[in-house]
C-alpha cells in the first residue's frame, strides 16, 4: 500500500511540475529609428521599442503618430487605441511589432485610375500616406496624391525590387518620458 501511495504521490508531483507554466515577459529590443529600414527583415515578428520625440499626431483619428526627424509612423492598435495630441513635442518610448506595407506598380496604377476617374479617394488607415501628413500637406488634394504616385514610381524604378517598402510600428505599449 505504501508503494502505491508513494507512486501516486511521485506521479502527481511530476504532473504538477510538468503543467506549471512560467509567465515569460518578452523584453522589447531597443532599435534606433534610423536603423529600422536596414534591419527590418530581421526585426519582423519581434517586439521592438523605439524612443523619440512625437513630431505629429493625426488630429482626425488619433490613430497615427510620427516619431523623430525621420517621421517614423506608429499605428494605434487594440492595446493602445488612440494617441494624445498633447504628446506632440514630447519624448516617448513605443513598443510593438513592425508592419510592412509594399507599394508596387499595380497599387499605383489602381490609385492613379481612381484619381483620373474623378472618384473621391478615401485614404485608408493602412495606406495613409507617409510623406504628406508628416509634412502637413493636404493629403486629399489630387495634385498631392499624383505627386506622391510619381515619386513612388521613381523610387520603385531606382530600387531594383519592383516595389518599395514602408515600415510602421503597430504599438503594444507607449510611455511618455518624463
Amino acid at each position: 500500500m505504501k508503494k502505491i501511495s508513494i507512486s501516486i504521490l511521485l506521479i502527481s508531483a511530476l504532473l504538477i511540475a510538468c503543467n506549471s507554466t512560467k509567465s515569460v515577459k518578452t523584453e522589447a529590443i531597443p532599435v534606433k529609428i534610423s536603423e529600422i529600414k536596414a534591419k527590418a527583415p530581421e526585426l519582423m515578428g519581434k517586439l521592438i521599442s523605439l524612443t523619440g520625440m512625437v513630431a505629429h499626431v493625426c488630429r482626425e483619428s488619433g490613430k497615427r503618430l510620427f516619431l523623430g526627424e525621420e517621421s517614423f509612423k506608429v499605428l494605434a492598435t487594440n492595446m493602445v487605441p488612440t494617441f494624445k495630441v498633447e504628446w506632440e513635442g514630447s519624448d516617448i518610448i513605443a513598443s510593438g511589432y513592425l508592419k510592412e506595407d509594399r507599394i508596387d506598380e499595380t497599387y499605383l496604377a489602381n490609385w492613379e485610375k481612381e484619381l483620373q476617374d474623378g472618384a473621391k479617394v478615401a485614404l485608408k488607415e493602412a495606406t495613409h500616406t507617409y510623406d504628406a501628413e508628416a509634412k502637413g500637406l493636404d493629403e486629399s488634394a489630387i495634385v498631392t496624391q499624383m505627386d506622391q504616385i510619381k515619386g513612388y514610381r521613381d523610387q520603385i524604378a531606382t530600387g531594383g525590387k519592383g516595389y518599395i517598402s514602408f515600415y510602421s510600428l503597430e504599438v503594444e505599449s507607449i510611455i511618455e518620458k518624463e
